[in-house]
């Protein structure tokens, strides 16, 4: 295991210079002028060179691009061109409230999902199953911002209950959190009503009801524990894409977090702080995904075999869930 872990951390430096190459090759092809544009239209032409050659953008591209991985592995991102600031310890403060937007996003949408694919499950091939795979895939199907404009019609506009930007409160979390959740509900139910159809098909599930066993009971004490292991493994995929979802909503409900941070950036043609942000994201996703794959292990000791050797030994429900 410790050797898995150690090259999944050595994954970073490819993924580093995969994410850093791309941005510097989009940063040739923009237009604009970063001197320019931190002095103003109002700054004279030799000013402006003045700023390329101080910020080094005079520099071939290559060049720009080796020191400023030289930078990184020093842990050193740049500065941005705005404030002047380095650009991690503007970043960092930013990644709290990103994550507690993700972490609020997925709890809401495991919640959600579970008990719609349970009560699907048990009601199958009626319409309550229909209804519930119906609203379910609908919020899954409409994007996201389309579903942030309607909340903000209905719970700010209208109800006056919830603010419709900022954090000022707790309450500006709510419909970010319930947003970025919803759009993951369908993935939960459809994993947790297949899980479930699984498990109540078994024998000792049948047993079970030969005692005398209650519905509730059975659910309860023996289906739902076996069913929620292919849910569990589902969320660390469903935790990247809440990540990814709640990026372009906090530009949606003006929240201070990464998202916007980066959004903010390329609009000002801040090129320290677009890379910086998206190398930070880059690796703290590649550290919960390696989080996740651990996390598997204890979950399901049948995986350690699958996650170590590549997964070519999964056990069929594994698959599944995956």
């Amino acid at each position: 295991m410790l050797r898995y872990i150690v090259k999944r951390l050595l994954l970073l430096i490819p993924i580093i210079l995969g994410v850093s190459a791309i941005i510097f090759i989009l940063k040739t092809f923009t237009p604009g002028d970063p001197a320019r544009q931190i002095l103003g239209n109002d700054a004279t032409q030799e000013q402006v060179d003045a700023k390329r050659e101080e910020l080094g953008l005079n520099d071939p591209v290559i060049v720009q691009y080796v020191r400023y991985i030289g930078g990184v592995v020093r842990g050193d991102f740049g500065e941005s061109y705005r404030t002047g600031e380095p650009v991690l310890s503007e970043i960092v403060p930013r990644l709290a409230t990103s994550a507690k937007i993700t972490l609020g996003a997925v709890a809401i949408g495991a919640v959600l999902g579970i008990l719609l694919g349970i009560l699907s499950a048990l009601k199958k091939y009626t319409w309550v199953d229909s209804l519930v795979l119906v609203i379910s895939m609908f919020f899954q199907s409409v994007p996201e911002f389309v579903v942030a404009l309607v909340l903000i019609m209905i719970f700010s506009v209208k109800l006056h209950l919830l603010p419709a930007t900022g954090i000022e409160t707790v309450k500006g979390y709510i419909l970010p959190m319930v947003c970025v959740g919803l759009s993951s509900v369908a993935s939960y139910t459809r994993i947790t009503r297949s899980s479930m159809l699984e498990v109540l098909s078994e024998d000792y599930i049948r047993t079970a009801r030969a005692k005398g066993q209650t519905e509730g009971n059975i659910t309860y004490h023996h289906a739902l524990r076996n069913a929620m292991i292919p849910v569990a493994q589902s969320i660390g995929t469903n935790l990247g894409n809440a990540i990814g979802g709640g990026m372009v909503l906090e530009t949606v409900f003006g929240v201070p977090g990464v998202g916007k941070y980066i959004v903010d950036s390329i609009t000002q043609r801040n090129y320290p702080s677009v890379l910086g942000g998206a190398l930070i994201i880059a690796i703290v996703l590649t550290i919960i995904n390696l989080v996740v794959d651990i996390s598997f292990v204890l979950i399901d000791p049948r995986l350690k075999t699958t996650i170590i050797s590549g997964g070519s030994k999964a056990p069929k429900k594994a698959k599944a869930a995956a």
